[in-house]
């Protein structure tokens, strides 16, 4: 057996070869930091900690509001939760330009307040096509929600498996699973934007699914709606019935749709 080599024989070996440009199989060195964030700008005898801008009182610090700072990095959080990376700059708008326009629009008057008129888009079909599948509403409803969402705006995106299991969830006597869709149920009738995708494809009856539907609208009290279907307004009235098909168009922003599959386009 080889004598083993000493420290001060390794430590030279390693300048040799740092010397000769021969470092391959080193570690590589350690990226530099990132900058710390700029503290808050805050008033004598202020602090910010987790996510609370604090005071002193009597020893004892109270909470007096939510950190800017937080707030923001929570809602590019929330946004990045929305499904997808859909934003409106990755829409190719001169496929449904109308609609492209619309989504803004009603985008912006949500940011800007709710209950006014307006505040419902509706991309469904028009009786004139037979279909619009692939024409980029699931796209203007996620970019939507994530610009809604990274402006600090409560949102909830609903899709037909989802609405599926509430409502299904809301009839059965299991406690645990009832329980769960009184939740989410709440959550939807609370948020201040509520977008419903692809009605029409859940896989609950229509009569059941307009029922809860009704009465979830009900409790919105007018809040801002954004909702797509492949089915034009007389198949939501066979689908669903008037009660909630008048809920759905009252007021509401209904862009023309070319209806022309993207997804056939690209092939």
């Amino acid at each position: 057996m080889g004598r083993a080599r000493s420290l001060a024989d390794l430590l030279a070996s390693l300048e040799r070869r740092v010397a000769a440009g021969e470092t391959a199989g080193l570690p590589p060195e350690s990226p530099e930091p990132s900058p710390e964030p700029a503290p808050c700008a805050l008033p004598p005898g202020h602090r910010c900690r987790s996510g609370w801008h604090l005071r002193r009182d009597g020893g004892q610090g109270t909470a007096y509001g939510r950190c800017p700072r937080w707030r923001a990095e929570r809602a590019e959080a929330v946004a990045r939760e929305v499904p997808g990376a859909q934003t409106f700059d990755s829409f190719e708008r001169l496929r449904e330009p109308e609609a492209f326009q619309a989504a803004r629009a009603w985008a912006e008057a949500c940011q800007a307040g709710f209950g006014s008129q307006g505040s419902t888009l509706a991309l469904l079909r028009p009786e004139t096509l037979e279909t619009n599948t692939g024409c980029g509403k699931t796209h203007l409803l996620r970019a939507a929600a994530r610009e809604l969402a990274r402006g600090g705006r409560w949102v909830e995106l609903v899709t037909a498996p989802e609405l599926t299991a509430v409502v299904r969830g809301r009839a059965l006597y299991d406690p645990f699973e009832r329980s769960e869709a009184e939740i989410q149920a709440k959550r939807w009738s609370r948020a201040d934007v509520l977008i419903l995708d692809d009605l029409g494809q859940e896989e609950t009856a229509g009569p059941v699914t307009a029922g809860f539907l009704v009465g979830l609208l009900e409790q919105r009290e007018g809040r801002a709606l954004g909702w797509s279907s492949n089915l034009g307004e007389a198949g939501l009235q066979a689908r669903y019935g008037a009660p909630l098909v008048s809920r759905l168009l009252s007021r509401a922003l209904v862009p023309g749709l070319r209806g022309r599959d993207y997804r056939r386009s690209r092939g």
